[in-house]
């Protein structure tokens, strides 16, 4: 008998535990992730799944126990060379890993209350684990689970209403500092989601001349022809830092693409610079700040800068969480279910195999009208004989009330372990 829900794990290390500087150490690339489902099955890993964020680095795992994640989990900050300490990581197992995903999916876990990004970043994430062969029935489920409750949050409770998000944040944090956004020049480095929604934050807000900048051209070009904005060749992001008053960054790379030394001799020159940080790594170097005319702001420190939207969204968290106490109870009725569900199975092929046998053998004795009527007669006797066993079984399963040996009791009764099944 498999306990499939003593083998559910997570590590996971987020915005709630660790501040950004902790947390890019953790951060875990596209690539990186690729290279981590290569190695799982060294690790007596069934199933791994792994969400980076800006916000959070998780690790979901179907195993036998739970040092097996954490020994690949080490093994993959060592071959980073990255000084980490797991201080920082919280494992949940069982029940409290599944109520955790979904809290997470539903945006109750993110920095800014009810945040629906959460949604697309597990998606993605999802689908590169499923690319590379990683996740299995078990984890696809539940993720599944949790994108349902998520939607099922947003559109059933408040939680999500209105356009607050980090995007949102940072924007309304810069036009506190420049609130003639109309007559400043920006550069926003990234064009993908986030990219995106700052964009789009800034045009709503009054903002004409926006610079974007992004590593993949085709995706930079694009958004500039969306918001009027115009394109720079990511090489090229030097050369219009002089004309600009506002640099924010928000992309996917894992080193710094705006330096100090690149920095430093325009601002000597009296320029002042507003630089905006929300990527995880971060993609300003810290001791930017330490010029002067500089102002920076990480991911970090816009959170305290959320307005009292919140207040209505934090009513909402009582409905959420009964929505994801409805799912997580049918997620994890299901996968208790699991450890009986090959002994259903055979149950049913078994008396199914008996049906079929016995009703060859009087074919050839009864008119087809006869055969027909014993043949619907003899499988609704069946589905009666076994529907309270195995309603029982799954009783006791979802309850965790049973044993491996009434499993093995019911196997040696019916001999379900032998090749053949059909009693002649």
């Amino acid at each position: 008998m498999n306990n499939y829900i003593g083998q559910l794990h997570v590590y996971t290390i987020s915005h709630v535990e660790a501040n950004v500087n902790i947390r890019e150490s953790f951060s875990i690339s596209k690539n990186q992730a690729e290279l981590i489902y290569e190695k799982i099955n060294n690790y007596n890993i069934n199933e791994l799944f792994i969400l980076s964020t800006c916000n959070r680095t998780e690790f979901y795992a179907v195993c036998k126990d739970r040092d097996s994640l954490i020994k690949i989990i080490s093994n993959i900050y060592k071959k980073l060379k990255r000084d980490v300490s797991f201080d920082y990581l919280t494992n949940f197992n069982k029940e409290e890993c599944v109520f955790h995903l979904m809290k997470v999916a539903s945006g109750m876990n993110s920095m800014i209350l009810g945040e629906t990004q959460i949604t697309s970043q597990i998606k993605t994430a999802f689908a590169h684990a499923r690319k590379n062969s990683a996740t299995g029935p078990i984890l696809n489920r539940l993720i599944q689970f949790a994108l349902e409750t998520g939607k099922r949050v947003r559109t059933e409770t408040d939680l999500s209403k209105g356009s607050i998000s980090v995007s949102y944040v940072a924007v309304e944090k810069i036009r506190s500092i420049y609130p003639k956004l109309s007559e400043t020049n920006i550069l926003l480095v990234g064009a993908g989601n986030t990219g995106k929604l700052t964009a789009v934050n800034f045009i709503k807000r009054g903002a004409k001349n926006i610079y974007i900048a992004n590593r993949r051209s085709e995706r930079g070009l694009k958004l500039a022809k969306e918001i009027n904005g115009k394109y720079i060749p990511f090489k090229n992001i030097y050369t219009i830092i002089p004309k600009v008053d506002i640099i924010v960054t928000c992309t996917g790379a894992d080193f710094p693409v705006i330096k100090h030394e690149q920095i430093e001799p325009i601002c000597k020159l009296h320029k002042k610079l507003l630089l905006v940080d929300l990527s995880v790594p971060r993609n300003i170097q810290s001791d930017v700040e330490s010029i002067k005319n500089v102002t920076l702001f990480t991911i970090d420190q816009i959170e305290d800068f959320v307005n009292n939207s919140l207040v209505s969204r934090k009513k909402e968290l009582p409905k959420a969480a009964k929505i994801i106490e409805d799912t997580a109870y049918e997620f994890v009725k299901w996968i208790k279910e699991l450890s009986v569900t090959p002994t259903i199975a055979d149950l049913k092929h078994l008396f199914e195999d008996i049906q079929i046998n016995e009703l060859s053998k009087i074919k050839s004795k009864y008119d087809e009208t006869t055969i027909n009527a014993i043949d619907i007669f003899s499988k609704s006797l069946l589905r009666m004989i076994l529907k309270n066993p195995i309603n029982t079984l799954k009783a006791q399963a979802s309850n965790g009330h049973y044993t491996s040996s009434m499993v093995d009791l019911i196997r040696s009764m019916y001999q379900l372990d032998k090749q053949s099944k059909i009693v002649k």
